[in-house]
């Protein structure tokens, strides 16, 4: 009886810690985290803001941002006609593929990068790629090498 009162005490101060633990799926994603701050990039937990109505996601779950700052040197960008000194540009995955918000041109890779990323925004301050964190560790690192292609 003894035992059992004691088993009781034990579960009931236990149960609550427990409980507190990150699961599997939280530890990826802080994982994932330390990564891209490890390698110079930021996270930030929030939702991109200026996308038009007539931009539709393709789904409506949560995003998150990786962000990378722009180099300086902005002439290779402006060669390549990624973004124009005034303006930004902005690619969202909707329903019919990826758009711009300017009709701006679709790079090749865009076609290719995981359905995880759901919006590309390129400004001549940084780079944004908003992903669910879904996937696995190759989603990962192509949301990376894409921040650096952006980058430069």
């Amino acid at each position: 009886m003894v035992y059992l009162i004691i088993f009781i005490a034990l579960a009931a101060v236990a149960g609550p810690l427990l409980s507190a633990l990150p699961s599997k799926r939280q530890r990826q994603i802080a994982r994932w985290r330390d990564v891209a701050r490890g390698a110079g990039y930021q996270v930030r937990c929030r939702e991109p803001s200026d996308i038009p109505p007539r931009l539709q996601r393709i789904t409506d779950s949560a995003l998150v941002c990786y962000a990378a700052r722009r180099h300086r040197d902005k002439a290779k960008s402006l060669q390549q006609g990624l973004v124009t000194p005034q303006n930004s540009s902005l690619w969202v995955r909707t329903v019919v593929g990826w758009q711009s918000r300017e009709d701006d041109p679709l790079p090749d890779w865009l076609e290719s990068i995981s359905t995880a990323v759901e919006v590309v925004a390129l400004s001549p301050q940084e780079a944004l790629v908003y992903w669910t964190e879904r996937g696995n560790e190759e989603d990962l690192e192509q949301v990376l090498r894409v921040l650096d292609r952006l980058r430069s």
